[in-house]
């Protein structure tokens, strides 16, 4: 498996539980999301969540819900009860979603194909004729689909895409994407052969340096198109101190570090990790490919996937405001806050006041739909429906929409 790395993450306080943590979605971020994965708008945020659904990490803290908000604007939200370790792994994905979205490079069958072109001419271009005699491995599982295409296109012998005769002949060892080198270090630990020859559709042209540097048996380091690392222009002077840290937090040999475009395929989305402060641990970041259009995470589901919920549409002149999200969680209405993470829970009477605001956003609404549940004199009801109400808005949590906007 091939990863792209996740920044550490950041600790946040301990809070009363259950909670509900949240993101307002970047409306660029949303539109870079649909366009590269050629989803409808109106079901790109939706299509989203089920791609997080299927992350393996829920199986870590089952019993969760992801909350999808489509308006005022687009927010994304998990609720549940999260142990300390559980609150990183949240802080940290909803800190990164919307770079993690921008940053998504979807390369669809027919543009892996294209590459697999390139990357045959750079063979070509570079060996001539002898790639005659070559024989071909490819690491599993994306090499495999990679060197069946590349197969095709170099018009490949069956005897070639055998293991060599002699350890003399080069053998092109073929991988799809390329993030720190790790899976072809297992290669070359695992067979002694002399002359290597590395050949993949994506890479950081400083990975291809640090591998020809360390690996005098990879007689050439081959990539149909290169990769951008983000962590120079991102972490400035800090940069080299990030990057050893972070081979020293992965296992295993691994060549070279950065903050990559996060290259997903039609059969597979590469893992991504983050340094778990709590576990000690490098852990696995949420997936962002809905599984449809991804063989992988077709078959990568948790055992215990969150339940996904739409928030439901504010009517009327009294609305939460632009920064509250909500769900029903166990009986209770939890409701967060975006700007802060804080977290509210409503009970009974509260809970049903909050349900029918929502619903109807109409103070006399609210008090005729809750006088049919209660047994209670409607001066009563009247006086504790509007009290509530004054500290909501207090608090911000609900506000008074423009009837224009309405």
């Amino acid at each position: 498996m091939q990863e792209i790395l996740c920044e550490e993450a950041q600790r946040p306080p301990s809070v009363s539980l259950p909670n509900i943590y949240g993101i307002p979605i970047d409306s660029e971020a949303l539109a870079k999301y649909s366009h590269e994965l050629q989803l409808e708008p109106s079901e790109a945020l939706l299509e989203m969540a089920q791609a997080i659904a299927y992350s393996p990490i829920w199986s870590e803290m089952p019993g969760n819900i992801l909350i999808v908000r489509s308006t005022p604007q687009p927010a994304l939200s998990v609720l549940g009860y999260f142990d300390e370790a559980g609150q990183v792994r949240i802080a940290t994905e909803l800190r990164d979603l919307n770079l993690n979205v921008t940053r998504l490079r979807y390369v669809s069958y027919r543009q892996a194909e294209a590459d697999c072109q390139l990357l045959a001419k750079q063979l070509v271009d570079r060996f001539g004729d002898e790639i005659k005699q070559f024989h071909f491995t490819g690491i599993p599982r994306g090499g495999l689909i990679v060197l069946g295409m590349l197969a095709y296109t170099l018009g490949l012998t069956p005897d070639q895409l055998e293991p060599p005769p002699s350890p003399d002949v080069p053998w092109v060892v073929v991988d799809d994407c390329v993030f720190t080198g790790s899976r072809l270090s297992h290669f070359l630990q695992s067979h002694s052969h002399e002359t290597v020859i590395f050949a993949h559709l994506y890479s950081h042209p400083d990975l291809r340096k640090a591998i020809a540097a360390r690996e005098p048996r990879v007689i050439a380091c081959l990539s149909a198109q290169d990769i951008h690392d983000y962590a120079p222009e991102n972490l400035g002077e800090n940069y080299a101190n990030w990057q050893a840290q972070c081979l020293t937090q992965l296992d295993g040999i691994r060549y070279w570090v950065g903050k990559t475009d996060n290259i997903c395929f039609s059969w597979n989305e590469p893992d991504r990790f983050f340094w778990n402060p709590v576990t000690k641990s490098m852990e696995g970041c949420w997936l962002l490919i809905p599984p449809k259009i991804c063989l992988k995470n077709r078959l990568k589901a948790a055992t215990q996937a969150p339940i996904i919920k739409t928030q439901p549409e504010s009517k009327g002149l009294i609305q939460p405001g632009q920064q509250v999200i909500f769900g029903e969680y166990e009986g209770q209405i939890v409701i967060g806050d975006l700007a802060t993470q804080e977290s509210f829970c409503l009970t009974g009477v509260a809970a049903d006041i909050w349900q029918a605001i929502v619903e109807y956003g109409d103070v006399e609404q609210v008090i005729t739909s809750l006088l049919s549940s209660y047994n209670v004199e409607e001066d009563t009801l009247r006086c504790d429906v509007e009290t509530f109400i004054d500290e909501l808005y207090a608090s911000g949590l609900l506000i008074k929409c423009n009837p224009r906007s309405c």
